[in-house]
């Protein structure tokens, strides 16, 4: 479940089954690791993105929730950033 190497953007999605909204795989797998595996450095001023970085490697990775039409926000995704890009960004040390 960790992220791998060779990953830089991890986009899940919301689908129907069985009449209700549910996360697919990815946004599962999304959620799992924004739980029990990163490690939250910073939020966006707006409240809408976090800042997070992975232990096991040290990259940087911004949380997302795109669609957010959606009752309670979008699906999430995960984007790789540069350390430059989420200074930026983030305006953090």
């Amino acid at each position: 479940m960790n992220l791998r190497k060779d990953e830089n953007k991890l986009i899940g999605k919301h689908v129907f089954l069985n009449g209700k909204v549910v996360a697919d795989k990815m946004a599962q797998r999304i959620d799992y690791l924004k739980n029990n595996v990163m490690l939250v450095v910073a939020y966006s001023d707006d409240g809408w993105s976090t800042l997070l970085r992975d232990p096991n490697d040290g990259r940087l990775w911004e949380l997302v929730y795109d669609d957010s039409s959606f009752h309670g926000a979008g699906a999430p995704s995960l984007i790789h950033l540069t350390l430059d890009n989420a200074k930026n960004k983030y305006k953090f040390k």
